[in-house]
């Protein structure tokens, strides 16, 4: 029985449809710096591997959490700096996190008093509960 193999190389397109983002964000993340180990083939087209699949999933992550390009370019750049920027990677981690349970937590009195607008308003009008 053949099993099934993962390929360990990806086309731009090929990574456009699996992570489900623009082959001109890939560009321009490749541009940045963001991707570092892209490679290219003999044609100039950018080969990807199952590492920068795992990078783009981080890089999603924190952008998608308000974290600047600036800022997660230095921490790709720390990473492949080694142990020594390690303390580093961890503040920077440390402080997005707070970034986003302070922002929950706005959210969730923002949410509160939205229902609080919801029960007040079916008590004016209890037949469109």
């Amino acid at each position: 029985m053949k099993t099934m193999q993962t390929p360990t190389n990806f086309t731009i397109g090929q990574v456009a449809q699996i992570k489900t983002i623009s082959t001109y964000t890939l560009r321009y993340y490749d541009d940045q710096g963001l991707l570092p180990k892209v490679f290219r083939d003999k044609n100039g087209n950018r080969i990807f591997t199952n590492e920068e699949l795992k990078w783009l999933d981080m890089i999603k992550c924190l952008k998608n959490t308000g974290m600047s390009l600036e800022k997660i370019k230095t921490f790709v750049d720390d990473t492949y700096q080694g142990s020594r920027t390690l303390q580093a990677r961890i503040l920077l981690l440390n402080t997005q996190a707070k970034k986003i349970k302070d922002n929950i937590e706005e959210q969730q009195t923002y949410l509160n008093k939205i229902n609080q607008k919801i029960k007040t308003l079916k008590n004016e009008n209890p037949t469109n509960s």
